[in-house]
């Protein structure tokens, strides 16, 4: 084929994208340049090296190869790196620590626990019942406002904490936090696939939002088939998933189709979650023994359903013992209550290993699950009054309400700056397009991050007044410090090697390539999102490392770009439950540290499967049923 080169007038004012510089042959660079996603596939899968030695050990590896091979000046290949690292922190890493901060001050002040109750009297005690509360629609609000693996670690642990066996638990969690990962953390993973490509996020969202809720719908019913099988799960079961995944799937297009990749997860979360709640006070699925819910002590603290920190409440029943409720508030405002006198609703449930305060939340009892062997004691929850329920739903109402308010009004365009990288900005040319290449920090000191800070603040306000102490937020803050040290390192990594693949012209080489594939690219497409994905653990990572090379591709073959930047990010959310990070952030709060191994067999296939219906997915709307693509977008796409 013919190999697009540059004029020679660019070399005189630019540093040219070379295609195939090594040895002029586009097959022998496509192999060169694969060497660093090949070396982090490698770390991470085979050697299983934390994720942050592994993304600047390919950092390191594209430097060289970018100077080296594709005689990138150093020090524009350095303003690359920085251009990276600067919107790596801001904004993404900027709304994920104020998003985790919520999140820890709700922990440490006692009201995540009323949340947590709340959920536990509002529905009957039947695992198969919290699956799909929590799994699938909870999770949804958490990765809506998070993201970046932290929703799974904490719904897996919420049911082990309901007589789930912590393999299951956290097969199931990372099997129902699919779709909602694309629009996870306030959409970013679109506004990144959008910055990178030049592609409208809108338009990005809305393709989404023609191919998710697609599996939003079904996922409810196939996952509940796979943990109870097909009587106890699909016949019994049907209405709870029909439910569930009809109210899931149409907010989510609605959203994600007329408003953007900002609230599709967090709406289409909380209506999901309400709509099981109420639906559930008309209809139980029939009562099984073997899918009885119970409460797990927490072993950090030795407590079942109440910690001496938080103001929650809990009747437990062992024998030889009368039942007594202890209501626990830090202002004292509450005494305890022998059990005679009048009480709230309460509902039975069971609480297991209730005096082991000091087990090791490491020890694995059972070598393949980490179940617990102890016989479950009775305990009766007591049911949330209504001003404690407003208190549990306050941070994420607050959030939701916010975002709303912020995106409408435009809030974050004010203050806005466009900063040009010096040096690299219009410097580099873009051989495939015959065109300078734009280097542009978006700086908004208003964006989403600065909005959820905002409502991390109104919330800190409802804690104190609800007797919170202000210590509790330097507890937040450490522990949101200590857990995302790594994250952000791991994300820097990533989103500098991602620009640095893309200003150095490795990344439209390898697209080049991959474009001789024709009209199977759709196909592939979701496998390069799929691979993105498991390599980076993270659905922004995946569109930051492959987005514009699918851009590149599909402008090569003739094929929409927006289609194909939607089916990275698509593809990409079907190996986030295989990826290693995501495995080993979900093992380490469950009790099964280093058996990664065991939940990978349980959800390889699932992946693969997931995979193959994208891509199948998207060659039917690519030839088939081409005006679902929205037809704004294809002709934005640049570089």
């Amino acid at each position: 084929m013919d190999i697009p080169v540059a004029p020679p007038e660019a070399y005189e004012n630019y540093f040219v994208q070379e295609l195939a510089p090594i040895g002029g042959s586009l097959v022998g660079s496509f192999f060169v340049g694969v060497i660093p996603l090949i070396l982090l596939l490698l770390l991470l899968g085979a050697f299983r090296m934390p994720a942050h030695f592994a993304a600047i050990s390919g950092l390191i590896v594209c430097i060289f190869i970018a100077i080296f091979a594709w005689h990138m000046p150093a020090k524009q290949a350095f303003l690359a790196i920085a251009n990276g690292l600067v919107f790596a922190n801001w904004p993404i890493m900027w709304i994920v620590f104020n998003a985790m901060n919520v999140y820890n001050t709700a922990v440490h002040s006692g009201i995540f626990d009323i949340f947590r109750r709340w959920m536990l009297t509002n529905a009957p005690p039947d695992r198969r019942v919290f699956l799909v509360l929590i799994a699938f629609s909870f999770c949804a609000i958490l990765e809506g406002v998070a993201g970046f693996g932290t929703p799974g670690a904490i719904c897996s642990a919420l049911l082990v904490s309901l007589g789930f066996k912590p393999l299951d638990a956290l097969t199931f969690v990372l099997l129902f936090d699919t779709t909602p990962v694309a629009f996870g953390a306030l959409g970013i993973p679109v506004t990144t696939l959008a910055r990178l490509t030049n592609i409208e996020a809108s338009a990005i969202s809305a393709m989404l939002g023609r191919q998710l809720p697609l599996f939003s719908l079904f996922l409810p019913l196939y996952a509940l088939f796979f943990y109870c099988g097909f009587r106890a799960g699909v016949i019994e079961c049907w209405p709870l998933a029909l439910v569930a995944g009809v109210s899931f799937a149409v907010v989510q297009g609605i959203f994600a189709n007329f408003v953007g990749p900002e609230l599709p997860d967090l709406l289409s979360g909380l209506v999901s979650l309400f709509a099981i709640v109420i639906f559930v006070q008309f209809w139980k699925p029939p009562y099984r023994e073997e899918f009885r819910a119970f409460l797990v002590a927490n072993p950090a603290t030795g407590g079942s359903a109440q910690q001496q920190d938080n103001k929650s409440s809990v009747i437990v029943n062992s024998a030889g013992n009368n039942s007594v409720r202890s209501s626990i508030s830090d202002n004292g405002s509450r005494q305890q209550q022998e059990n005679g006198e009048s009480q709230p609703k309460t509902q039975t449930a069971f609480v297991e290993n209730v005096a082991e305060p000091h087990r090791d939340p490491n020890v694995d009892p059972d070598e393949e699950t980490g179940e617990l062997s102890k016989p479950p004691t009775t305990a009766e929850l007591v049911k949330p009054t209504l001003y404690e329920t407003i208190i549990a739903w306050s941070p994420w109402i607050i959030i939701v309400v916010l975002v709303v308010i912020w995106t409408f009004a435009g809030v974050s365009k004010y203050g806005e700056q466009m900063v040009q990288i010096p040096n690299l900005h219009g410097r580099v040319w873009l051989t495939l397009y015959d065109k300078p290449y734009d280097a542009i920090w978006d700086f908004q000191p208003l964006a989403t991050g600065t909005c959820i800070l905002v409502s991390a603040i109104l919330f800190d306000i409802i804690v104190l007044l609800y007797g919170g102490k202000p210590i509790i937020f330097w507890y937040a803050f450490r522990d949101t410090c200590k857990q995302l040290v790594y994250a952000d390192i791991t994300v820097s990594a990533i989103m500098a090697f991602a620009y640095l693949y893309n200003y150095s012209g490795i990344v439209y080489t390898v697209g080049l390539t991959l474009a001789q594939v024709g009209r199977a690219f759709p196909f592939l497409s979701a496998w390069i999102g799929w691979v993105g994905c498991f390599l980076t653990g993270s659905d922004t990572s995946a569109n930051s490392l492959f987005g514009n090379l699918q851009v590149v591709a599909a402008r090569q073959i003739g094929l929409s770009t927006v289609l194909m930047a939607a089916t990275n990010t698509s593809g990409a959310v079907t190996s986030k439950m295989i990826s290693p990070q995501t495995l080993t952030t979900g093992v380490s709060t469950i009790g099964m540290r280093g058996k990664e191994g065991h939940v990978l067999r349980r959800t390889i296939l699932h992946s693969i499967f997931f995979a193959c219906l994208i891509g199948a997915m998207a060659c039917i709307q690519q030839y088939l049923i081409p005006g679902i693509i929205p037809p704004w977008g294809d002709n934005e796409a640049a570089a």
